[in-house]
Parts: structure tokens; sequence; C-alpha cells
């Protein structure tokens, strides 16, 4: 464990940083529960939660609370907790108190996909909500970013339909990784070619490139973990490397 440079204590393995906490950090690249595209990645957030306590879901912006909480009948039935859906949807909901109690009593905090991870990082950026999660974090929590949920934790963002003249307008994420940059659904020349050309932006930052059905698990003592069917790949200096 050290110190970065904005006062942050990180965890390190390999070129890897990231928010040090007593629980796993999780990276998603998206896919379907409903359809079972994610049954490894939530076994194993269940298996590094803890399940005496509630699951919190933030919902996707543009989502229904409904869709949160059948996510929480379907990790009912695989053996988690009961939980609830947060809605913070905006940076409003994020200064709410009510929602940040519920967000530190959580043992796991599924932040689900969605369109836009610029808006969700926008909401949470500097919030009470943020410090809530941290501290569900320092506890032990699992954080399990899934998709956009994954994205928006890098340290820069960009819209998925972002076009390549206005990429130039990525913005900070959540920094819970320290100078990378989240590339979920990395299948395919499109999402590939928009994380090269954030990394061309952002020299001093890695890639990480995450299948739909695949994870990556970072774990408090420095574990390094490929969850699920697909193969997590770093992009590094235009290189590309299998986890």
């Amino acid at each position: 464990m050290n110190r970065s440079g904005d006062g942050m204590s990180v965890t390190q393995a390999g070129p890897l940083q990231w928010r040090s906490g007593r629980g796993w950090l999780v990276l998603g690249g998206g896919g379907s529960w409903r359809e079972n595209e994610t049954g490894e990645i939530d076994a194993a957030v269940l298996g590094w939660a803890d399940l005496d306590r509630p699951i919190a879901v933030l919902p996707a912006a543009g989502t229904s609370t409904m869709e949160g909480e059948a996510l929480l009948d379907y990790y009912a039935d695989l053996g988690g907790p009961s939980g609830y859906v947060v809605p913070i949807y905006d940076a409003v909901g994020a200064q709410l108190a009510e929602n940040c109690d519920l967000l530190e009593e959580a043992g796991l905090i599924y932040i689900s996909d969605g369109p836009e991870p610029v808006g969700l990082a926008r909401a949470l950026r500097e919030s009470p909500a943020m410090e809530a999660l941290a501290q569900a974090f320092q506890r032990g929590a699992v954080i399990l970013g899934m998709g956009a949920g994954a994205a928006a934790l890098g340290s820069w963002i960009t819209d998925r339909d972002t076009q390549e003249a206005e990429a130039t307008r990525a913005e900070p994420g959540l920094a819970w990784l320290k100078n990378v940059i989240v590339a979920p659904s990395f299948e395919g020349t499109e999402v590939a070619h928009r994380l090269r050309q954030l990394l061309n932006l952002k020299p001093n930052c890695l890639g990480l490139g995450i299948p739909e059905g695949t994870a990556l698990g970072l774990g408090p003592s420095g574990e390094v973990e490929n969850v699920g069917p697909g193969q997590v790949t770093v992009v590094v200096s235009g290189l590309e490397v299998e986890v």
C-alpha cells in the first residue's frame, strides 16, 4: 500500500493502482444478468462480499427502480442477502443523507450499467455519496461497477456514443483506479479504437479492455483475478497484453 499524489491510499499490483480498502473492487465488462451472461461475475462478488450486510444497487440513469429490484431478486436466488435500490440519478440524489446511509451500510454495492458513464461520474464526484462508498469499501464492502459503472471508476471517461471528433471532451472519472481508462464491452475494432484514441490523449494512462461477461477483481492485498470466460486486456503504449 502507498499514497498517490492526491493523498489517496492505493494498493498496487504491477502497473495497476487502485483505492485501498478492505473490500474488493470489481470491474465488469457488461452483459445481461437476465440471460446469465454475468453468472460467473455474480458468483464471485457474492463470494467476496460481506453477506451479513445488504446489497445496494445504484441504478443507471433513465432506468426504473423496478429493474434494480429485479436484480436484487436475482441475487437473492443466488444466495445473496436482501437489499435495496439507492435512487441516485444526479448530483442532488448524491447529496441526500438517507442515500448515503444506505450506501455506507452495504456489504455489496452494484453500480449498474447504462449509456452514460459521464453522467454517473458527474453525479458522484466529490459528493457525500462518494464518501459513503469509500467508507463502505474501507469496511470491507465489494464495489462492483458493471459496464458504464466500471468505466466511471477509471481516471478518464467519455460516453459510449462519443464520436471521434469529440474525444477531446473526455473528462475525469471517479479515479478509483489511478491513471487507468476502463473500456467495457471490449469486443470489436470500434471499442478498441476509442480506447486507443483516449490513450493517445492521456499518454500517462493505461487501458483495461474488459469483454462482456468478464470482470477484473482487485483485492485488498493486491490480488488481481480475471473472472469469467473472456480475457481482460491491458493496453500500454499501443501494446495489448492479456492479464
